[in-house]
């Protein structure tokens, strides 16, 4: 996977590294959350709201574990 922790991500960048390869994809709403969303589709819709509102939704990469096969991103909205 060609990305590094801490790098911002839009959802549809998400999908692509992580569905592309059959990754999961581990959402959290903050850095201290301990269970995370696997919803993509969900994480679109609310993308496409936000940025209706003028708002704009980012994933920064929280970790990717290479071996479990799990990319884990938190939840940024400015």
């Amino acid at each position: 996977m060609e990305t590094k922790e801490g790098e911002l991500l839009t959802i549809g960048e998400v999908i692509r590294l992580g569905l592309a390869k059959k990754w999961k994809i581990a959402i959290y709403g903050s850095e201290k959350e301990e269970t995370a969303s696997y919803d993509t589709e969900g994480e679109k819709s609310f993308e496409s709201i936000t940025s209706m509102n003028g708002g704009k939704v980012k994933y920064r990469v929280k970790s990717f574990d290479e071996a479990e096969k799990i990319l884990s991103v938190i939840l940024e909205v400015t």
